[in-house]
């Protein structure tokens, strides 16, 4: 149960937990217009300072993964394709449009990506985990088939990676639900030390129930509230279609289930407060060298035409001043 005007929410653990003050977004700006959808940012360390971020993402042809550089979050570089060639298990890809959402995790013995892509058996997207000693790339499949994929939930796709207050890694994710005609889910699963294997038992954390949703909820990523629990950001809606938006629930840990805040988005549009730019989701989160909280997501930067967004994607950014 969640108190957002007198409700409250219940963890599996059984106790009812009061849902803390939604997190405050400061202004959203424009940080780069590679069209790279999907965003996620990857702080680079050195002596355990931040000395710089890459962004992966979707969708800036002819890169199946594309990467940018920046040093300062305000000028970024076009870098290199981060996963130039298929795992083995993974279908032909020819026009890079069934790979997506990337997310990275520093193991400080190198790097893993958590990343959406058709599998060949089954013909789902699935997610699979590839790895690099280079931030950037280039990424190798890591195993003989995906890392996770609900072959009766239509797939599994949109990979999220964060870690409890104990350092433990968890892997969050979306269902292909809707894909079947039925309302999608998210999804919380334990991951072995070396990022590469699942551990426990999956959990489900927040299914697309609300309206403006229209059976889809996807694009996860959790921070810890202040206040104890976790705050689940996610997207809702058809990913090129005006309605898309960002919404956000409350979970009293990370084993769910989650609670909504409102009926309605966190982010929508209107909300933005960037002219020309439309649909932010794919919200994902990480931290610059001062240690403050940011929010990265993207937004479409063209008109529908039809009723769909066609082209292209820019990348927004906004400080998380409180959680």
């Amino acid at each position: 149960m969640v108190l957002v005007a007198g409700f409250l929410v219940v963890g599996r653990s059984g106790r009812a937990t009061a849902t803390p003050r939604p997190p405050v977004l400061g202004p959203v700006r424009t940080a780069y217009n590679g069209d790279l959808g999907d965003p996620f940012v990857l702080p680079l360390t050195a002596g355990g300072s931040v000395t710089g971020f890459v962004a992966f993402g979707t969708g800036d042809w002819p890169a199946r993964i594309p990467t940018a550089r920046s040093s300062d979050l305000a000028t970024w570089q076009k870098g290199p394709d981060a996963l130039p060639d298929l795992p083995g298990w993974a279908r032909s890809d020819p026009k890079h449009s069934l790979s997506w959402a990337p997310a990275v995790l520093d193991t400080g013995l190198g790097f893993v990506m958590y990343v959406t892509l058709p599998d060949a058996g089954s013909g789902q997207q699935c997610i699979g985990a590839v790895a690099s000693k280079a931030p950037d790339g280039p990424y190798a499949g890591v195993g003989d088939g995906p890392l996770l994929c609900q072959h009766e939930l239509g797939g599994s796709i949109d990979p999220a990676v964060t870690r409890d207050g104990r350092g433990g890694l968890h892997l969050l994710w979306k269902d292909e639900a809707n894909t079947l005609g039925r309302p999608s889910s998210l999804w919380q699963q334990a991951l072995t030390a070396d990022g590469l294997g699942l551990a426990g038992t999956p959990h489900r954390l927040l299914s697309a129930r609300s309206r403006w949703q229209d059976k889809i909820v996807e694009e996860p990523a959790a921070i810890p509230s202040a206040d104890g629990g976790w705050w689940l950001f996610y997207s809702g809606n058809h990913f090129d279609t005006p309605g898309y938006a960002t919404g956000l629930a409350y979970c009293p840990d990370l084993d769910g289930p989650c609670r909504e805040t409102s009926d309605r988005p966190f982010l929508t549009t209107a909300g933005l407060g960037v002219e020309g730019q439309y649909a932010p989701g794919g919200l994902e989160t990480f931290r610059d060298a001062r240690g403050a909280l940011w929010a990265v997501l993207d937004t479409w930067n063209r008109p529908t035409r039809n009723g769909r967004f066609r082209c292209c994607r820019s990348v927004q950014l906004a400080e998380i001043l409180s959680v």
